[in-house]
């Protein structure tokens, strides 16, 4: 069975617009709470809970490459415990890359729920040695800012 020109070009039109429906539905509300919401797309944080204020702090070390700073910005809810995690590069203008982001998983999946004023230092977050270590030299500079 063929249709007309015109037909065919009508369901195509219609597929398009399902598709776009369906992709802004999915894409824009990141979109929108990215740009004026409370949350970036890069912070890890647990989805019911609440960020009440934030504390963060750079870090510098010595990378293979070079020296690096990174900016550890941590999430607390209202009793002061950890609820979210966003590692940050403080020398490009805070760009996020992939590897702080896998991070700032990791570590929130070892301090969420924790008190901030009694974190120690913690073992390394997954292959990141280094970034582990820039994270424990400031965290008495983050509990500082309690």
């Amino acid at each position: 069975m063929t249709f007309p020109r015109t037909r065919r070009n009508a369901i195509i039109g219609a597929l398009v617009v399902g598709v776009g429906a369906l992709l802004s539905y999915r894409f824009v509300p990141t979109i929108v709470r990215s740009i004026g919401g409370n949350a970036s797309p890069q912070m890890a944080s647990g989805s019911d809970l609440i960020v009440a204020r934030e504390v963060s702090a750079v870090a510098t070390y010595d990378a293979p490459n070079g020296t690096d700073k990174v900016r550890f910005t941590l999430g607390l809810d209202s009793g002061d415990a950890v609820v979210a995690v966003k590692s940050t590069d403080a020398l490009k203008g805070d760009a996020t890359n992939e590897n702080l982001a896998k991070f700032s998983e990791g570590l929130l999946l070892v301090i969420r729920g924790k008190k901030l004023s009694e974190l120690t230092s913690i073992d390394r977050v997954g292959k990141s040695s280094l970034t582990t270590a820039a994270f424990n030299t400031i965290l008495p500079d983050l509990q500082k800012r309690l």
